[in-house]
């Protein structure tokens, strides 16, 4: 098993155990990426999201236009994202 796939273990592993109250936003970051980039390391990629805006609830927030503008995130990252907050507000 490789090294990322041993990290999303862990981090869905600890996620389902403890719930979200004592993650960092980079990790509740990273734990929503898993689930739209597979296969792929996304801390760097959670990593520019927060660099770009700031705080996991302005991510959240941003327009899939203003996502994809960050490197490693496309089409399918930037709905998902988008997608989260809607479906919370619905």
């Amino acid at each position: 098993m490789s090294i990322h796939k041993e990290h999303r273990k862990r981090l869905r592993d600890r996620f389902i155990k403890e719930g979200l109250d004592n993650f960092d936003e980079l990790y509740v970051l990273e734990l929503l990426l898993f689930y739209c980039i597979p296969r792929v390391d996304t801390n760097p990629i959670a990593h520019r999201l927060l660099e770009r805006f700031g705080t996991l609830n302005n991510v959240l927030n941003a327009s899939a236009y203003e996502l994809e503008k960050v490197e490693g995130v496309g089409k399918n990252t930037s709905t998902f994202l988008t997608l989260i907050t809607q479906v919370g507000r619905y």
